[in-house]
């Protein structure tokens, strides 16, 4: 007997076996898009909360640094609906005076910046202290 006669001679998938293969590749190549969709929108995520947290950042810094305490308020107590190149974030900062005159109570005020963004899934919002001096 040949070894090409016989039911186990035969060569090449039939066709079910190939509608097999080819719905585990589909379902495969279908996962991946999936996650590389999913990774990208994260990472558009993250990147619009570290603008936000930096622009966060640089106001509570210039805020740290203004020689001017009594100041602040009319300075930096305001709401920027735009930011200059910064294309749809606003950055809001309030701030609370506590306390009373020198020397018999203390004079500090509390600082809150706000950023938000269509991006963001929640505002970024940053808070310090900054003591008379």
């Amino acid at each position: 007997m040949r070894e090409t006669e016989g039911p186990c001679a035969e060569r090449g998938m039939t066709l079910i076996e190939i509608i097999i293969a080819l719905s585990i590749l589909a379902v495969v190549v279908l996962g991946m898009g999936q996650f590389a969709f999913n990774f990208s929108r994260t990472e558009r995520q993250a990147e619009a909360r570290t603008i936000a947290v930096n622009l966060a950042d640089q106001r509570l810094s210039e805020i740290r640094s203004s020689p001017n305490y009594s100041g602040i308020d009319s300075i930096y107590g305001v709401a920027e609906p735009t930011i200059a190149g910064f294309t749809g974030y606003a950055r809001s900062t309030t701030i609370t005076r506590t306390g009373g005159p020198r020397p018999l109570t203390n004079d500090y005020k509390t600082i809150t910046v706000t950023v938000t963004a269509p991006t963001l899934a929640s505002p970024v919002k940053k808070t310090i202290v900054v003591a008379a001096p």
